[in-house]
């Protein structure tokens, strides 16, 4: 959908740069979704100043808004039909770094592998580890809530978190967090609202999931008030745009080990979860036969699968586990509970770097499956206790096998989340919608984890009275959110 010609007049007549090409407008239709948004409109703001600008004119000519990162996001996002702000292009400046205080100012754009180049001099880094980090911007980091691998001891990104330079659809533009309150009516308003749904909130989010984050993270705003940043981030987007974040950062640990156990079925690794929280890892991760199967064949992937014996020893699933800091006694610990077929440690920091350059590469190899049947993005991130995996998992295939779907489960099975990935030939009429509908409804006892998104297709669990608590909320017309006047989600 294009824009009209008022429409184009008010965004030009703005400092902003704006493009209404048919070129443009099909780059920025595609983000890492399955989905297919055409903009009206792209802006590229050089800073906060113009995207303040460029939002204002937008809200006031009725034209949706939603900002963009890297567009690494899964459901959709970074997609929208009106006005689509590129955060990526310009604003990727790291400035106001202090290395005492482990603070650092940086744009929406600014890369997680750039930041850490920069920190890593200074012994330090930015906990949430994405698996794209050599893409994903901060500022989708934030919007998204991410988190990681290391989730068990970073948390995720809102936890790092000092303060937030936001805009919100009218235009008006303040910082947010900590000692900053710079949309005091906001704040108040917000909290009013979710302290009335509080037995709410404290019923569908329970405290011991690492990553229960579906959207508004009203907990973390629950626990400190006075603290805008924390309803901001995990928003996606839809209560404003963040141009600039001040971050807390954290020292590199000082010894990392990594060991590596295969398994005979997907079931007995989701098991073996049971025994190794006890051992405190800082990261597990799961990969099946889906994922390294794709590996085969691939120069990229050669010395990892030789390193691992993939071809010798084949095996349906392997765990990754990690170990900061005490890592030698840890991994001795590992091998001696007898998990598994067989235990692999990583002698040091290249052999390590295999291994997780396989996982890294797990939602590039899981997609690059030849055929029209391709592993599909329609039950993301959720997230059950790591207790639960076994039974969630064994649950998921049964349903899988009565429709004769067979998937992938790979993920951060520490934080007990993994991304389910049922096979889908999108071609043939059997296999949708109803199909879709059924799988999203049968989980029950699982925390959605992206469910902001108009276009969205992943929520697997549908709670209507707790999405009633964020309609109140984004109803509140001062955040600029309606129908025709929204921000959405960046990655």
């Amino acid at each position: 959908m294009g824009v009209s010609s008022a429409q184009k007049r008010s965004l030009s007549s703005t400092s902003c740069d704006t493009r209404f090409d048919d070129l443009t407008r099909v780059l920025y239709a595609t983000d890492a979704s399955i989905y297919r948004v055409a903009p009206g409109a792209v802006a590229f703001p050089a800073d906060p100043e113009k995207c303040a600008a460029v939002v204002r004119a937008a809200a006031q000519s009725g034209l949706g808004i939603t900002p963009r990162g890297a567009g690494t996001g899964l459901t959709g996002g970074a997609l929208g039909e009106g006005l689509v702000v590129d955060l990526a292009r310009h604003l990727w400046e790291v400035r106001s770094f202090d290395p005492e205080g482990r603070t650092i100012e940086v744009g929406a754009g600014v890369i997680l592998d750039e930041l850490n180049r920069v920190l890593e001099p200074h012994d330090l880094w930015f906990g949430p580890d994405v698996a794209t980090s050599s893409r994903a911007t901060l500022g989708g980091m934030i919007a998204n809530n991410s988190s990681g691998a290391h989730a068990p001891v970073y948390g995720t990104t809102a936890d790092h978190v000092e303060a937030l330079e936001v805009v919100l659809a009218d235009g008006s533009t303040a910082w947010v967090g900590r000692g900053r309150d710079g949309f005091e009516g906001l704040r108040t308003q917000s909290e009013e609202v979710v302290r009335r749904h509080r037995r709410e909130i404290e019923r569908r989010l329970p405290a011991n999931l690492v990553k229960r984050r579906p959207g508004y993270d009203f907990q973390r705003f629950l626990s400190d008030p006075s603290d805008l940043a924390g309803l901001m981030a995990g928003s996606e987007g839809t209560l404003g745009i963040i141009t600039t974040a001040i971050l807390r950062v954290v020292p590199l640990p000082r010894r990392r080990g990594l060991g590596v156990v295969f398994f005979r079925l997907v079931s007995d690794a989701m098991q073996a979860m049971m025994e190794l929280v006890s051992l405190e890892p800082a990261a597990v991760e799961h990969l099946d036969r889906l994922v390294f199967d794709q590996s085969r064949g691939r120069l990229a992937f050669a010395a990892a699968r030789s390193f691992l014996r993939l071809d010798e020893k084949p095996c349906e699933s392997l765990l990754l586990v990690e170990f900061f800091d005490e890592a030698d006694d840890r991994l001795s610990e590992l091998v001696g509970l007898g998990i598994g077929e067989r235990c692999v440690i990583c002698a040091d920091e290249g052999e390590r770097e295999l291994v997780w350059h396989l996982r890294r590469a797990g939602l590039s190899l899981v997609t690059s499956c030849v055929g029209p049947a391709k592993p599909m993005t329609i039950i993301e991130d959720s997230c059950v206790r790591p207790r639960d995996l076994a039974a969630y998992v064994a649950g998921m295939e049964g349903i899988l096998e009565s429709l004769g779907l067979e998937a992938s489960f790979y993920g951060h099975a520490a934080s007990g989340l993994l991304h389910v990935r049922p096979t889908l030939d999108l071609h043939r009429v059997e296999m949708s919608p109803g199909c879709v509908r059924w799988l999203s409804r049968s989980p029950i006892w699982c925390v959605n984890s992206t469910g902001l998104s108009p276009v969205n297709m992943a929520s697997v669990w549908p709670v209507p009275s707790f999405w009633r608590i964020i309609s109140v909320l984004t109803s509140r017309r001062r955040w600029g959110i309606s129908r025709k006047s929204s921000t959405r989600a960046a990655s």
